[in-house]
This record gives structure tokens, sequence and C-alpha cells, in this order.
């Protein structure tokens, strides 16, 4: 059975949310505050992300997208998405999440105040006349005329020239994709290249826009449409929240983490930073693999938990510099911008 939970979409002014209350309590969504910062939340089961099928993940993803963008069409444009599919249990640690992401919230806000992400895709209109083309190519046709010389045609021949292929339509693909960058950052802050999904796009990226640069950032796609218009199909999508840019993770730790992380470090109490990489250089000098290559095969696990353990306690020691919490049996919130 599947327990009640918090479901957290982002982050807004306090003021902002205020704004748009009606509108949004009638989607369900309500905030939860601290100081001046609200995090916009409804209620939902509480369920891991890594259980959900297919077809549930994308509804969840609709749904989260759907939900933010309403936020921000109905006036509030300043929020900070949170990570798709992030649950907590109680509003107690939505406001541990708020305390501890208090000052990366707040200077994030004044960074996204006048930006805007717009999201751009190009696809190849005729991608078989494409692959004809290349195949058509210098280096393509004398690879076939010496493999039809050959008194023996076999697989690794075919392989050979759909390799040399895939590599000219990469060079075209990263061409492209070259030639849109360099366009179109002269108007961004930044832009990130997200994950294309196939050779078909050459193009699938994000820019981070100053408002005031938004018209002269559409004109620049307008040219490269023009200047593409026998070969690629361009698709902008925004403004949009600054998904790619500025969304907020947590990660939970727990008790029983940080005592078993203090355990194979051999330390008793909460540490400085200083300290605790003294504690992991005695331990890791003790199991590296490079120093007991005589051992290292009984070693390297050990030097993998000593590693995690150091990087448990960093994170712990992250938390302790914002937070009055203490360490207890409800879990405590290392909060970060996705990279």
């Amino acid at each position: 059975m599947n327990r009640q939970g918090i479901y957290i979409y982002g982050f807004v002014p306090s003021h902002c949310f205020e704004a748009i209350k009606s509108l949004l309590l009638e989607s369900g969504i309500y905030a939860i505050e601290y100081g001046d910062v609200s995090a916009v939340v409804s209620d939902t089961r509480n369920e891991k992300l890594e259980y959900l099928d297919r077809e549930a993940l994308a509804h969840l993803l609709v749904d989260h997208q759907q939900k933010i963008e309403r936020i921000m069409s109905g006036g509030c444009s300043a929020i900070i998405p949170m990570q798709l599919g992030t649950i907590v249990s109680s509003g107690n640690d939505v406001i541990k999440i708020l305390k501890n992401g208090f000052d990366i919230l707040k200077e994030t806000f004044k960074v996204i105040d006048n930006v805007e992400e717009f999201d751009l895709v190009a696809v190849w209109n005729n991608f078989p006349d494409l692959i004809k083309a290349i195949s058509e190519t210098s280096s393509v046709r004398l690879m076939k005329e010496d493999i039809a010389r050959k008194a023996v045609y076999d697989k690794a021949d075919s392989i050979a020239i759909g390799k040399l292929i895939k590599q000219k339509i990469d060079e075209k693909n990263n061409k492209v994709t070259l030639d849109v960058l360099h366009s179109l950052m002269p108007y961004c802050l930044d832009a990130k290249k997200h994950e294309t999904m196939n050779d078909e796009m050459p193009v699938n990226s994000a820019f981070l826009v100053k408002k005031e640069n938004r018209d002269a950032f559409m004109e620049m796609i307008d040219k490269l449409d023009a200047k593409y218009a026998d070969q690629l199909n361009f698709k902008i999508v925004g403004p949009l929240p600054c998904y790619s840019f500025y969304t907020i993770e947590c990660k939970a730790l727990n008790k029983d983490e940080i005592e078993n992380a203090k355990e194979v470090l051999g330390i008793d109490a909460y540490k400085s930073e200083a300290d605790l990489k003294r504690a992991y250089r005695l331990k890791a000098g003790l199991t590296h693999p490079d120093r007991n290559n005589e051992i290292a095969g009984d070693n390297s696990e050990g030097f993998i938990n000593i590693n995690k353990a150091y990087k448990i306690m960093l994170e712990y020691s992250s938390i302790m510099k914002k937070s009055a919490d203490t360490i207890s049996h409800e879990p405590l919130y290392l909060v970060k911008i996705k990279k």
C-alpha cells in the first residue's frame, strides 16, 4: 500500500505565488513557505521513480511540465523547477529542503529573473536522400569499388561501408550543430546540448536567452530556417522555465548511512572537512590498490567503501554548514543545482 507523500514541482518567490494561488488550487497545487520562498507542491502517492513503467513515467513527465508551465503562464515567470519525480513524506521534509537550499534558491532567483529557456530541434527533411548523397561521395564510392574487386565479399566489408557512411553522417550533423550554435550564441548566456533521438536529428539543444535578446534570437532562427530551407526543419519551443540550466535536485541522507560512514572512516562524531580529509587519507592509504598491489583484490572493495563513506560525510558536512538540523531518524537533505 502506497503512503501519502508530497510532490515538489519547483520553487517561487512567495509573493509570486500569492498572485496565482486561486488558479492553482483548482489543480490541487499549493505552497509551503519558508521565509520569502515557497515550494510549489501537491499531495500524491509516495512512489519511487525507478518503480514506474514507461507509460507512467511519461505521464508524470507531462504532468510535471504542464504544472510548472501553468505556474509560469499564470504570471509567475521566476520559477525554479525541481527534479522530476521528487516526492517527500511530509511538509516538514519540504521545509528542510527549503531551509538547506535557501541560499541557492535566492541566488538562482536573481539569475533567472531576466532569462528564458528556448529548446531548438532540427531534423533532416529527407534523410534517405541524405544517405544516398553520402553513399555517392568519392570516399564511399572508392571503398565500394575496392570491395567489389575482391574475390570474396564478407560481412566485414558491409560493416566497413556502414561505418564510413555513419562517420560521414556524424561529420555533417556536427557541422550543422556548430553552425547553429555559432549563429545563436551571441544572443545567449548559455547553451546545452541534449541527446538526439537518432541521426535524423542533428540539433537538440537548449538556449538560455536574456528577455531583451528574445527578438534577435528568434530572428536568427528564422535566418537559419531560410538558410537550410530545403534540408532541415526547425522547431523552437519556449519560452520555458530554465529546466536545462537551473533544475534543483536534493539527496536524502539518513542516520544509518551517516553512522556507517563514520564507522568506515574511523571517526566518532561530525568533523570539519579538513578532519574528514585526514581521516580519508589515512584509511585510503591502507587499502588503495596502487599501494597494495599484492593484495589489491582483497582491498579494492574496501577502498570503494571508504570513498563512498567520504563522499557521504562531505555531503553531511555541507548540510551542517547551512542547517541547525541534527542527525535523527528523519532524513537530512542536500540541495544543489542539477548539472
